[in-house]
């Protein structure tokens, strides 16, 4: 046992970036003619984590610190951010950097000037910043009203009179529910008993395929349509949670979850899926609110990254149920259900720890 648990806690902890909310770092840009103003924020923490700002190893991060390594943090940024205007090379100054707070904790903000040949009718920028410490971070482009979700360090083009395209956020949400691991377990936790089930005093295996893929339908659309309301609230501003509390709530609901699988305390899994799904929303929520969008484009943004998130864990259950199904009656299915939520509760709770008192 004891072998066990240090062996979900070493999984735990061997993926920390999937344990919490992805970095983000942000671009904003004004355009005057061919002159681009702006500023560029990047997260403190992630800045540590790329070149080892904490010189005393205290875990904190002084100003002292940050001072001594800005002329490293500078060429950093400089060397990994570039711009073109139709095709040509624009020259990139940085201005003398401060610290902004934002949501999530304390940026490195670094005022900059792009100046280009001509004024741009298609802008190309190329952001190549912490995807080698991060495999979730996103660069986050605010240009002339509309926001590049960046994923790698590919060139991305921007026409100076478009719209953050609908596409985007539709690609936004499958990214999010597909990275985001604790969103997976939760649903992987719900999903895993629907091919066991207590049909009178006993548990056998699932008889019918159909009755399965109603009961899975019916968590499912419970998880979505609770998400979707914390989502929609919280994203036009009616009710936010700070994201310290929400990312521990959803650690917690994938260990309720696990634990359920184990003691079978509540049948109705679409009634958990629903209750807890309400916290899933808020964390969905955040990835919106920090792309800081303009209000004309919230709406678009909502439906677009709502409907990924549905396509995202659709895909999930289609390509799960089947391989359920067809092990049903096996040990290695026993040992699924029975394992696999334990290391999932055991994992949970490391992350719920971490994710408060970080």
């Amino acid at each position: 046992m004891k072998a066990f648990v240090m062996f979900a806690v070493l999984v735990g902890t061997a993926l920390p970036a999937w344990a919490h909310k992805p970095s983000d770092a942000h671009v904003r840009l004004a355009v005057t003619g061919g002159t681009l103003t702006g500023r560029i924020d990047v997260a403190v923490r992630d800045l540590d984590a790329a070149l080892a700002l904490d010189d005393d190893g205290d875990g904190e991060i002084t100003w002292r610190e940050l001072s001594a390594a800005a002329p490293r943090i500078q060429t950093y940024v400089a060397e990994r951010l570039a711009f073109a205007a139709d095709g040509m090379s624009c020259t990139l100054s940085l201005e003398a950097p401060g610290v902004a707070e934002l949501s999530d904790g304390a940026y490195w903000a670094v005022p900059l000037t792009v100046g280009c040949p001509h004024h741009p009718a298609v802008l190309a920028i190329t952001y190549r910043l912490l995807f080698d410490v991060d495999a979730q971070h996103r660069g986050l482009v605010h240009l002339e009203g509309q926001t590049l979700i960046v994923r790698n360090g590919d060139p991305v083009r921007a026409a100076l009179d478009g719209e953050t395209s609908f596409g985007s956020f539709v690609k936004e949400g499958v990214w999010h529910i597909w990275m985001g691991l604790d969103h997976c377990l939760f649903l992987l936790c719900l999903i895993l008993p629907a091919v066991f089930q207590r049909p009178g005093a006993r548990w056998q295996a699932a008889t019918s395929l159909r009755a399965v893929s109603r009961e899975v339908f019916e968590i499912v659309t419970a998880f979505t349509l609770a998400h979707s309301i914390t989502l929609v609230i919280s994203a036009v501003g009616l009710l936010q949670m700070p994201s310290r509390i929400v990312e521990t709530a959803i650690a917690l609901s994938v260990v309720a979850a696990a634990a359920n699988n184990l003691v079978r305390v509540v049948d109705a899994r679409w009634a958990v899926a629903f209750a807890l799904g309400l916290l899933h929303g808020f964390g969905f929520s955040s990835v919106l609110i920090d792309l800081g969008l303009p209000s004309h484009e919230l709406i678009g943004a909502l439906l677009g990254f709502n409907l990924g998130v549905e396509i995202g864990q659709a895909a999930i259950v289609i390509a799960l149920l089947p391989l359920l199904y067809m092990i049903r009656r096996t040990l290695a299915y026993q040992a699924l259900l029975w394992g696999g939520s334990s290391v999932a509760a055991v994992i949970a709770a490391f992350w719920s720890y971490q994710r408060w008192f970080a």
